[in-house]
């Protein structure tokens, strides 16, 4: 690990150092260029008795290589002039100013495919802080196709912060218009490099689905994040969704600046998106996966000709719980419009872990609804 860090550090060294020497040696052919623009402007003035626009059309077509002929150099040291400043000096400079731009730009495009570029101006994104150990690429084509879905994310900027993509994103990210920065999360510059601090949404995902050293990580990083904040004013904080492994740790990572916390969810990253919309969603969505506090129980009880919004008005009178939805012949029916006349073989309702909700109560439920009108 150590001596691969070493070679990385290196590596971003030299890349600085290639970046930094093609944009100065492209400024120092553009200064040269310029001044010698300037010097065949004043010989033509001076040699030739052009006036100043005269003398910089001439000047313009020469170095362009244009050469229309309307206008040019007569007396020999206007030729002269000419010769030394343009054809055997501005033109050669002015291919390599071109040359250099070429070299810089594709330079650019490289960094920014390996994920070394910063994003200086990048800002009101949404932050990913780290990939899963397991299935990255599925996960994350996953997650950023429901960004793209929820309306109020759809155009919104990504930006990965992990160090799994060295060598250029997967194809659908990409795609997708996702940059990335390539370092490791647990590191001030890398998050300030990443524009965390400017981010509108952070979402510190857990690499390790099971190992609760994962939440120490996360600890870290929203530490990190709360520093930085702290030197930088902004009108307002991010939101912060940040996956929990041990629940011990909520509290904890609540208090290091997460918004809300909640369990990896590997094959649900839609849930993570609707926490990042909707921070405490999430936490509802969850007790629907367990059998604590509340639960999602079917009962086989058959019913027709029911206003929808009586069945429920009937299972909250009689503290039942709250219907979800129903199933009938067609399949299962979620939360339908309240005015829809319903009819089936059972009801899926919330129901409270403290209620003891059988199904003859349901059954009272469902007789002491009015049935619709015909």
């Amino acid at each position: 690990m150590i001596p691969f860090w070493f070679r990385r550090r290196r590596y971003f060294r030299y890349t600085r150092h290639v970046a930094g020497a093609i944009r100065r040696r492209l400024w120092r052919v553009v200064a040269l260029f310029i001044g010698l623009f300037v010097v065949h402007v004043l010989a033509m003035v001076g040699f030739e008795g052009f006036d100043a626009l005269q003398a910089i059309w001439l000047t313009l077509t020469t170095a362009t290589t244009v050469g229309y002929g309307d206008i040019s150099a007569e007396t020999p040291w206007g030729r002269l002039a000419t010769i030394a400043c343009m054809y055997t000096f501005g033109i050669f400079l002015l291919a390599q100013a071109v040359s250099d731009l070429f070299d810089y730009r594709a330079l650019q495009r490289e960094r920014r495919r390996r994920g070394e570029f910063k994003w200086k101006n990048m800002k009101d994104h949404l932050l990913i802080v780290n990939v899963p150990a397991q299935d990255a690429d599925i996960y994350l084509t996953r997650l950023i196709d429901s960004v793209r879905r929820t309306p109020a994310l759809d155009d919104i900027p990504v930006q990965l912060l992990t160090p799994r993509y060295r060598d250029g994103l997967p194809a659908e990210l990409v795609n997708a218009g996702v940059t990335h920065y390539s370092d490791v999360a647990e590191s001030s510059d890398s998050l300030e490099a990443a524009n965390a601090i400017s981010a509108h949404y952070i979402m510190v995902i857990a690499d390790e689905t099971y190992d609760a050293r994962s939440d120490s990580h996360t600890y870290d990083i929203l530490s990190r994040i709360r520093q930085l904040a702290e030197r930088g004013a902004r009108e307002r904080s991010p939101v912060i969704v940040a996956e929990v492994v041990d629940d011990a740790n909520r509290e904890r990572i609540l208090a290091a600046g997460a918004t809300t916390v909640m369990r990896p969810m590997r094959a649900y990253p839609e849930l993570a998106v609707r926490a990042l919309v909707a921070p405490g969603v999430e936490q509802v969505l969850e007790t629907l996966f367990t059998h604590e506090d509340d639960r999602l129980v079917r009962f086989d009880v058959p019913f027709e000709n029911l206003r929808w919004s009586d069945v429920v008005v009937g299972f909250v009178r009689a503290d039942a719980g709250i219907p979800m939805g129903y199933i009938d012949a067609q399949g299962v029916h979620t939360n339908p419009p309240p005015s829809a006349v319903c009819g089936g073989s059972a009801v899926i309702a919330l129901v409270d872990e403290s209620l003891d909700v059988s199904p003859t109560k349901v059954a009272t439920c469902l007789a002491a609804a009015p049935a619709a009108a015909a």
